[in-house]
């Protein structure tokens, strides 16, 4: 059997300023802190059981490290690592405690530049005792949490300047689905949003239409409960002196969302709720065209295009 992804697990990222970075992602998001290891900070959210979702790494400029995604088993693992050897891509081997709270694991760059990890099993730490929930499926209790912390990672949005090589790769050799996508007037594509394991959008693949920007992850979205909790967020933020970067409803997904910055690094999170989930085995991918709507958000804009490279 082909080898098989179970989901996307967790974002890598570098900051030119880790206590600022860990004030924005932490204190005004709302991420809880795991563990410290050698420069670097673990996070996960409220409602995550496993280590981390999210890690913090001091360098000397803002960057992605890796964008990292679970097997279903081990073998899959193995599997992909014969893969992609197979296609002539340089395959790294991590030892079980590089990265704290997975085991063994590859990392690689896909074709056209984007730096991913590939492992099997990650721990599930204990919250702290005056943080732990008594409730057994909810790790973290509320008492004491940020009132807009989010509940769990959702999806990444990658730009690539050869984004349709791109999603295409990741549909032929690592056995992504689509779930929808949009082409222009011309038929040129815009933008397929995919799933790893196989019922929401965990990757959206956009083209960069400037074509000479390096490879790039524009957000990381993380996911709220309701539409209201946007707006808390967005309260939250400006009481903090931070702007946001768009407020409103994607058509694509039908997901709510609301974009804000870490003032230090440039990293963008995207609080998300509402976008549909499918388990239809026989999924049809929903095709957008350009002149479907007046414009490819539902409500509202993205006011901002910056990204950070890896």
């Amino acid at each position: 059997m082909s080898p098989e992804l179970a989901r996307l697990s967790h974002v890598a990222l570098e900051t030119p300023d880790l206590e600022s970075s860990l004030s924005f992602f932490r204190d005004a998001v709302g991420l809880e802190e795991v563990a410290r290891d050698d420069g670097t900070v673990y996070l996960r959210a409220v409602d995550e059981f496993d280590h981390h979702s999210m890690t913090l790494t001091e360098a000397d400029a803002a960057g992605v490290d890796h964008v990292g995604w679970q097997t279903d088993e081990r073998e899959s693992l193995d599997g992909f690592a014969d893969l992609l050897e197979d296609r002539g891509i340089d395959v790294t081997w991590i030892d079980e405690g590089t990265e704290l709270g997975h085991g063994e694991a590859i990392r690689f760059t896909t074709p056209t530049g984007h730096r991913f990890e590939f492992f099997d099993e990650m721990e599930k730490p204990d919250p702290p005792e005056e943080r732990r929930s008594r409730l057994k499926n909810r790790p973290f209790s509320t008492v004491g949490s940020n009132p807009i912390a989010p509940q769990r990672i959702d999806h990444v949005q990658l730009w690539d300047a050869e984004a349709t090589t791109f999603e295409e790769w990741l549909q032929d050799e690592l056995g992504f689905h689509v779930q929808e996508y949009y082409d222009r007037e011309d038929g040129s594509r815009w933008g397929t949003f995919l799933s790893a394991g196989g019922n929401k959008i965990e990757a959206a693949i956009i083209d960069d239409e400037e074509g000479s920007e390096p490879p790039a992850l524009h957000h990381t979205a993380y996911r709220v409960d309701t539409a209201n909790d946007l707006f808390a967020a967005a309260d939250a933020m400006k009481e903090r002196g931070i702007d946001n970067d768009g407020v409103g409803q994607h058509s694509i997904s039908r997901g709510k969302f609301l974009y804000v910055r870490d003032p230090a690094s440039g990293h963008r999170i995207e609080f998300n709720a509402g976008a549909n989930v499918t388990f239809d085995p026989d999924w049809e991918p929903i095709a957008w065209e350009e002149g479907d709507l007046e414009d490819r958000q539902w409500i509202g804009q993205i006011e901002s295009k910056e990204r950070v490279p890896y």
